[in-house]
């Protein structure tokens, strides 16, 4: 006779407690669980989501196993109880929140639309960083969830740079002109803000005068990109504003791989000469602030 669902994780738990860190032990325990068919595993993840969280993720990783080899529709709406039910439970217990959202999101993808849609909403309802970060991640390369209108309203509300991102890949052309100015205002990376005008075409000329202030590599990237006239005089300028490869950045590789995408020869040599002096000078400047830093 097969074992009630209340049996099985009654030997799961048996086999979970410390110390049961040997690798056989803990094969005992995955064992267990794969005597756990599709229904009586969803329920198993449900009345244990309370539980010790190495229970949770051994069950949870066995789901995500099965949905992978196959999901018959029963089976799916079985799936899209368990996310129902855990999301009403989720309402009702703070506590079992963030449990419940890392279950949703690693369901996502083997979700029904509606059911996709119902998970989005209540993310961007929150509209804490944790739940848009999932949101983010969710409806990422993905046109018929995204929403450019929650997107850019959590982002204006937090500045946080996921959104920003999102929004300069995702959001259609309409959308992105008319804030990539604010994206400049609020000192967006250089990435990104390169990535949303080369997919408008376009910036507004106090955008590029910022740009050419603070983002030197960037605006040498817009150039080459673009086809933006920059001097040979500027171009040399630009490079040697970037921050080193000692300040932990690629900005000074990126500003020189434009600068060869313009075919400005004349400035490459120019920086051939003077990049030894340059790397010398930034080592320097290096070993002094190390030795002038106070002893902790």
């Amino acid at each position: 006779m097969p074992l009630s669902v209340p049996e099985i994780l009654e030997r799961i738990t048996s086999v979970d407690q410390p110390p049961s860190y040997g690798s056989d032990t803990r094969m005992l325990l995955h064992a267990y669980i794969a005597c756990l068919n599709f229904v009586d595993l969803c329920g198993a993840i449900f009345v244990t989501i309370t539980g010790g969280p190495s229970i949770r993720l051994a069950l949870r990783n066995r789901l995500l196993r099965l949905l992978r080899d196959t999901c018959t529709e029963v089976e799916l709406e079985i799936l899209v109880a368990l996310v129902e039910q855990t999301a009403v439970l989720s309402d009702n217990q703070k506590a079992v929140r963030q449990v419940t959202d890392a279950l949703h999101s690693a369901t996502f993808d083997y979700l029904p639309l509606p059911t996709k849609q119902m998970v989005l909403n209540r993310w961007a309802d929150r509209g804490t960083s944790g739940a848009m970060a999932r949101w983010l991640k969710a409806t990422r390369d993905k046109s018929d969830l995204f929403s450019a209108r929650v997107a850019l309203a959590y982002w204006r509300a937090s500045g946080d740079s996921r959104a920003a991102k999102s929004l300069a890949y995702q959001a259609s052309s309409e959308v992105l002109r008319p804030i990539i100015s604010e994206l400049v205002e609020d000192g967006e990376p250089g990435w990104i803000i390169a990535k949303a005008i080369i997919r408008v075409g376009w910036a507004a000329d106090e955008s590029w005068e910022k740009i050419y202030a603070e983002y030197p590599a960037t605006y040498l990237y817009l150039c080459a990109k673009t086809a933006r006239d920059v001097t040979d005089d500027e171009a040399f300028e630009l490079v040697k504003r970037c921050p080193s490869s000692y300040a932990m950045s690629r900005d000074r590789g990126l500003a020189i791989w434009a600068v060869g995408q313009m075919g400005k020869v004349a400035v490459i040599d120019r920086l051939r000469d003077e990049l030894p002096l340059w790397q010398h000078n930034e080592v320097k400047e290096d070993e002094q602030r190390h030795f002038q830093e106070p002893c902790a």
